[in-house]
């Protein structure tokens, strides 16, 4: 029987280093080794944030359970994980889906749970407060953390059918709340719900979701993206690369609720559910290239599957690597750091790499680096 470490709010002690362990995942032929660095050595650790959500149940308990973590550990440049510390938790236990560092506002979001915090000097250094959110105008409707200005959620469902609307909620972070959602001219160009919002420089990609309430229907393989302005409005959504599955003969990939992440010049979709159903898990990876000027996505690339098939992790793009933390496996939670390498001219690597634990296996994660 395997054990993990579980930390209580308030366990905030130093851990030991935690050693790189062998290499893990599915080798594709199709893909190149990356071309090392000879700088990489000049470059400062990269310093990360972690927040958990889920663990697995221990001995008596029924189920995994939620809690209530802040876990704190660096990256080198040659890819070796530090020692773990632990910073004051999230003031409620729930899974988060996104955290956002915003100057000295630490902003973190659940579902329907948004809380910020006062960070400075590397450290949590405020008290934890709720931002009380608005009820949603549609159903199928779901928020996303875009920026330290507030919340954004497109598409969902009312009077039966799926929109393509955009609404906006604003932070009023100084009265400690949020203010009541806006409808603003941005659209959606394909009716969905559940829909996951990415925000990378100026451009907001709209990934997956659903075009059907039934749970047995596949995802959405819909990707639109659109610009902020100047003034931080939204412009329309325009349609760009759908989600296809290149290791299965390019056939639609749809999916809700990927791990999604950008970096290195290109988008990553991870794992997800392939329906509503959390038992249609899926470990395809997935990276486009970016057009920097449109925002627009070139072809999907096929990634080396992940060792098993996830949703709930986080994942980051640190230099020339994507990590992935931890993440649900559907009966349990995964402990592993997973990486892979992004080399010359936007090759990855053929295998993930299992580069260290983390202190104990979690779902429900956000991650900021800082």
């Amino acid at each position: 029987m395997a054990c993990g470490l579980v930390f209580s709010p308030g366990d905030y002690g130093d851990s030991p280093a935690l050693e790189p362990e062998a290499d893990t995942g599915v080798t594709t032929p199709d893909v190149a080794p990356p071309v090392d660095s000879a700088s990489d050595a000049s470059l400062p650790s990269t310093r990360i944030m972690l927040f958990a959500g889920r663990r697995d149940a221990l001995p008596g308990e029924p189920s995994s359970v939620n809690v209530a973590e802040t876990m704190r550990t660096t990256l080198s440049p040659s890819g070796e994980l530090g020692p773990w510390t632990f910073d004051v938790p999230p003031s409620q236990m729930t899974t988060w889906t996104r955290g956002l560092l915003a100057g000295e506002t630490l902003l973190l979001q659940s579902t329907s749970v948004f809380l910020a915090t006062t960070f400075a000097d590397d450290h949590i250094s405020g008290a934890w407060r709720a931002l009380p959110p608005p009820g949603v105008p549609e159903s199928y409707l779901r928020a996303w953390l875009v920026s330290d200005a507030g919340l954004t959620a497109a598409g969902g469902q009312a009077g039966g059918v799926f929109t393509t609307n955009v609404y906006v909620a604003s932070f009023d972070l100084a009265d400690g709340g949020i203010e009541p959602w806006q409808k603003v001219p941005s659209k959606l160009v394909t009716p969905r719900g559940d829909v996951t919002l990415l925000r990378h420089v100026d451009h907001l990609y709209a990934l997956g979701g659903r075009e059907s309430t039934s749970s047995l229907v596949p995802g959405s393989d819909e990707v639109e993206v659109a610009r902020f302005g100047a003034d931080g409005s939204l412009g329309d959504f325009a349609a760009t690369t759908k989600l296809v599955d290149p290791t299965a003969d390019a056939a639609s990939f749809g999916v809700l609720l990927p791990v999604v992440t950008a970096g290195a010049g290109h988008v990553f979709v991870l794992g997800g559910q392939t329906t509503s159903l959390t038992s249609s898990l899926s470990d395809v990876a997935l990276a486009a290239k970016i057009d920097a000027a449109s925002g627009n996505l070139g072809p999907w690339v096929a990634l080396p599957k992940l060792p098993a098939p996830m949703s709930g992790a986080a994942a980051l793009v640190v230099g020339d690597k994507v990590l992935v933390f931890g993440g649900s496996l559907g009966s349990s939670q995964s402990g592993d750091i997973l990486a892979l390498s992004i080399g010359a001219n936007g090759v990855f690597d053929t295998a993930w790499k299992k580069i260290g634990t983390l202190p104990g296996p979690r779902s429900g994660l956000a991650a900021v680096v800082y």
